[in-house]
């Protein structure tokens, strides 16, 4: 047998003997205590093939069972494969759609990718046919178990009549056929209504994105009308109105300016109306511009374009993680973050001009395409993006423990750093620093919170 290259080791900071074990291709995590085995002896033995008294031979075996050690003859790196083929690129139970209805937003953020290709583009009704022949098409050969339809901008709103023409023939079509219907969006805010939101209820939407920039004050020096007034009271008060109606997924883009604000509006926001509606909260770094490899900035990037972060960013968002958990506002798992909706084949983008795209981060880039809403193929481009698998054989991947959660980096910023999204984009330094507090921190405040209950 062999100890797993997938395995994660953290020794506990506050207890000697006390170790943290993670698993990526099992995304199993495990505390273990120091006895009559050491951690430490009984993954030497393993490793330098040496024999095993019987009480590190029965921990071996618990550990085998659950990943952290494997038989010799077991080849981890194609048991990854086959499971990323077959449950991630080629798995047909879940079909996710994001459709960008229109360009036109109503504010002028101030580190907005968007701002400069702005307008008044809308996609038109016979293209929006073409989606919803395309999404009915899909359905009836994938057969799927649930269908995802996410709406992005611009600003969806302002597009209302294209997800009212939309939704009334696609959700039903999904009721009908029994295949389970999940609808949301991402928007600023400014036009939720309780009309709209129960109008939106019945279309079988059930979530919405909402990002803040920062309390008040630094909220308001960035995410603004066009004529520059800030918009933090209108979108605060909105959801306040609308609460109880949608769940809500919290986002919130930070840099050196405004990060220290973000602590006072998760506790202002922990005494609202909506704070129940929350079901998950991520604050990011503000990510740089998604270019073609020449220089010139023609994508429309999203706040997922960037996994690769900096000492600084990444030690920012465990603090807001750490503020997110105290206020009980549900901070996305750090860990467990992929490999993302690029590697589905049936996860796709569709552009307002009814072009098919991998994911956000690569709308309106030429030669990005994967295909249209007049075929269901891909075109050579999506075939050989989904099939972006060069972190397989990379010097770089050759001893990393991360692979199953990070399959070579996000593809965006792989192109967006290289030109080439076959390129590596090594997150192995986030996820280090990340699980070496993250595992221990998971652990002692589970034991707080019992010893807590306990006393109750």
């Amino acid at each position: 047998m062999k100890v797993s290259r997938y395995n994660f080791h953290v020794p506990s900071p506050k207890e000697a003997g006390v170790h943290f074990l993670y698993n990526s291709l099992h995304d199993n995590r495990i505390v273990l205590q120091d006895g009559d085995v050491t951690v430490d002896t009984l993954f030497s033995k393993i490793k330098e093939h040496r024999p095993l008294n019987p009480k590190e031979s029965l921990v071996a075996k618990d550990l085998k069972e659950m990943g952290y050690i494997v038989d010799e003859d077991v080849d981890e790196k194609r048991v990854f494969r086959q499971w990323l083929n077959q449950r991630v690129t080629n798995q047909n139970e879940i079909l996710t759609v994001t459709i960008l209805t229109t360009l036109a937003c109503n504010l002028r953020c101030t580190y907005c990718y968007e701002k400069e290709k702005l307008g008044k583009s809308r996609m038109s009704p016979e293209i929006l046919q073409q989606c919803v022949d395309w999404i009915k098409t899909r359905i009836r050969t994938m057969n799927p178990r649930k269908v995802n339809i996410i709406f992005f901008g611009g600003e969806p709103l302002i597009n209302m009549e294209a997800i009212r023409n939309f939704s009334k023939e696609v959700y039903p079509f999904c009721l009908e056929n029994k295949v389970e219907y999940s609808a949301g969006m991402a928007t600023n805010g400014i036009f939720l209504t309780p009309k709209i939101s129960d109008e939106l209820k019945d279309y079988g939407f059930d979530w919405i994105k909402i990002t803040f920039d920062g309390d008040r004050c630094e909220h308001d020096k960035k995410r603004i009308y066009k004529g520059g007034r800030g918009t933090f009271d209108k979108i605060f008060s909105n959801l306040e109105d609308i609460s109880g109606k949608l769940k809500i997924l919290l986002g919130g883009n930070f840099d050196k300016e405004n990060v220290e604000s973000f602590h006072s509006l998760v506790e202002r926001i922990s005494k609202s109306k909506f704070k129940n509606d929350i079901i998950a909260t991520n604050f990011k770094p503000i990510m740089p511009e998604m270019v073609e490899a020449k220089g010139e900035l023609k994508g429309i990037a999203s706040s997922c374009v960037h996994c690769t972060f900096q000492d600084f960013e990444i030690r920012k968002m465990m603090e807001l993680r750490e503020t997110t958990r105290k206020f009980d506002l549900h901070p996305t798992d750090p860990i467990n973050t992929g490999p993302c909706e690029y590697y589905r084949r049936n996860a796709v983008t569709i552009g307002i001009d009814g072009k098919l795209y991998k994911c956000i981060a690569f709308l309106g880039i030429n030669g990005t395409e994967i295909g249209d809403t007049a075929h269901q193929e891909f075109n050579e481009t999506g075939e050989a993006m989904l099939n972006a698998t060069a972190e397989h054989e990379h010097p770089m991947c050759e001893d990393c423990s991360f692979n199953p959660i990070c399959a070579g980096g996000c593809r965006a910023d792989a192109y967006n750093t290289t030109g080439d999204f076959k390129e590596i984009s090594c997150q192995r330094h986030y996820f280090n620093k990340t699980l070496t507090e993250e595992l221990p921190k998971e652990y002692y405040d589970a034991a707080e919170w019992a010893e807590q209950m306990g006393g109750v």
